[in-house]
C-alpha cells in the first residue's frame, strides 16, 4: 500500500513543480524572455503566444511563434507534428516567418521537403489527426528527411528569433 502511494505522490509533486516552472513564462515580458537560454526562449514563446489564436497575433508575434513552434516540433517530434493540428495556425505561415527572419537555409530545406512530399500549406487537412495510429502512418507516408536530417547542422533558429525580437521589441 505504501509504495503505490509514494509513487503517486512523487508523480504529483513532479507535475506540480513542472507546472510552476512553466507558468513563469506567461508573465514574462520580451526583455526577460530574451535573457533566457535558446531552449527556454523557444518554450516560453510557444507557451506564451500559443495561448492566443494565431490570427490575433501581430505580424512580429506570428513570425516568432511560427519559428519557435517549428524549432520545438522538429527538434522533438518532427515536421509531421508541426504540420498537425497543434501548430495549424502557424504552419501555413512558416515560409513567411523563415524568410522574414532571414533563415534562408531552413527555408530552402523546408520548401524542398514540402515540394518532394506535395504538401500544400494552405490545406493541411491530411495532417489533422489526434489518433496515434494515424499520426504514425503520417510519419511513414511523408519523408521530411531533408529538413529533419540537416536540422541540427543548420544555424541556430533561436538566434534568428532572438535577433528579430530585439529589433521588434515594441511588438512584444
Amino acid at each position: 500500500m505504501r509504495k503505490p502511494f509514494l509513487a503517486i505522490l512523487c508523480v504529483c509533486m513532479a507535475l506540480f513543480l513542472l507546472g510552476c516552472s512553466l507558468t513563469r513564462y506567461s508573465s514574462m515580458d520580451a526583455e526577460e524572455m530574451l535573457k533566457l537560454s535558446d531552449d527556454n526562449l523557444v518554450i516560453g514563446l510557444v507557451l506564451q503566444l500559443g495561448t492566443k489564436d494565431f490570427s490575433e497575433l501581430n505580424e512580429s508575434q506570428k513570425v516568432v511563434y511560427a519559428a519557435a513552434s517549428l524549432e520545438m516540433q522538429v527538434r522533438n517530434d518532427g515536421l509531421v507534428h508541426f504540420l498537425s493540428n497543434e501548430c495549424k495556425g502557424a504552419a501555413p505561415y512558416i515560409c513567411v516567418a523563415l524568410e522574414t527572419l532571414g533563415a534562408a537555409e531552413h527555408l530552402a530545406l523546408l520548401q524542398a521537403d514540402l515540394t518532394k512530399n506535395k504538401v500544400d500549406l494552405t490545406d493541411l487537412s491530411v495532417f489533422d489527426t489526434s489518433e496515434l495510429d494515424a499520426f504514425s502512418k503520417l510519419n511513414e507516408l511523408y519523408d521530411f528527411s531533408d529538413l529533419e536530417g540537416s536540422y541540427k547542422s543548420l544555424p541556430s533558429l533561436p538566434q534568428y528569433i532572438r535577433a528579430y525580437m530585439q529589433a521588434h521589441l515594441e511588438d512584444f
